[in-house]
C-alpha cells in the first residue's frame, strides 16, 4: 500500500503519518504540501493506493485542487480530508470524483475510524460520524447483476463514464444505460445520493 498525503500543515501531516502508521506498518506514506508537489508525486508514482486531500493548499483552494488531482490520477482514489463539512462541499467533492470526505473535526476516535474505511476501500461520509464507531450493519440492497455492482463501484471510486467505460470494456452508451438503471432501482438522482445510500463495501467486485 502506498498512500500519498497532501496537506500544507506539517504538524497536521505528522499526526496523519502515525496514524497510518498505526493501522498499516507496511504502508508507504508519502507527503506533499502543494499542489505542485503532489501532482509530480502521483507522475512518479502510478502504484500509488490512495490519495488523503486537503483542498486548501495556500493560494490554491476548493474544487479546482481535487480536479487537478483527479485530471493527472483519475484512478488513485481520493479522500477529502478537510476542516470543512459543509454538505454543499461535500456533495461537489463526491461530483468532482473523490471516493469519500472526511472532517478533520472529528473525535480522534471517529476519524482513526475513518481512515480504518477508507483504507479498506470502504466510503466514508460526514454524516457516518452520527453512527457508533462500530462497523454499521450491511443494508438491504436490491438484487443487481454483476455488471452493475461493477459500475456502482466505479462510480464510488469517482470514475467518469468515460473512465468506466475504458475499465470494463464498454461503450459510453453502454455506461450510461447502466448508471441510469443503477438510479432507477436505488431511487436515487445522482452519484452522491447513491454513494450515500449504500454501503459499497457490500458491492465491491469478488
Amino acid at each position: 500500500m502506498k498512500v500519498l498525503m497532501v496537506d500544507d500543515h506539517a504538524l497536521f501531516r505528522d499526526g496523519l503519518r502515525l496514524l497510518l502508521a498505526s493501522i498499516r506498518p507496511d504502508a508507504i506514506l508519502l507527503e506533499a504540501d502543494t499542489v505542485v508537489d503532489a501532482l509530480s508525486m502521483l507522475a512518479k508514482h502510478p502504484d500509488l493506493t490512495s490519495c488523503l486531500l486537503d483542498l486548501n493548499l495556500g493560494q490554491e483552494r476548493g474544487l479546482p485542487v481535487l480536479k487537478k488531482i483527479k485530471l493527472e490520477s483519475p484512478y488513485v482514489p481520493v479522500i477529502i480530508v478537510s476542516g470543512s463539512d459543509d454538505p454543499s462541499t461535500v456533495h461537489a467533492c463526491i461530483q468532482a470524483g473523490a471516493m469519500s470526505y472526511i472532517p478533520k473535526r472529528l473525535t480522534s476516535e471517529k476519524f482513526l475510524y475513518a481512515l480504518q474505511c477508507v483504507l479498506k476501500g470502504e466510503i466514508f461520509l460526514p454524516q457516518e460520524e452520527e453512527n457508533d464507531v462500530e462497523p454499521p450493519t450491511p443494508p438491504t440492497l436490491p438484487n443487481l447483476t454483476p455488471r452493475q455492482r461493477e459500475v456502482l463501484y466505479a462510480l464510488s471510486r469517482g470514475f467518469s463514464t468515460k473512465l468506466i467505460a475504458k475499465e470494463l470494456s464498454l461503450s459510453e452508451y453502454t455506461v450510461k444505460d447502466h448508471i441510469s438503471d443503477l438510479f432507477r432501482i436505488l431511487g436515487v438522482k445522482n452519484r452522491v445520493e447513491a454513494i450515500t445510500k449504500t454501503n459499497l463495501l457490500y458491492l465491491r467486485p469478488q
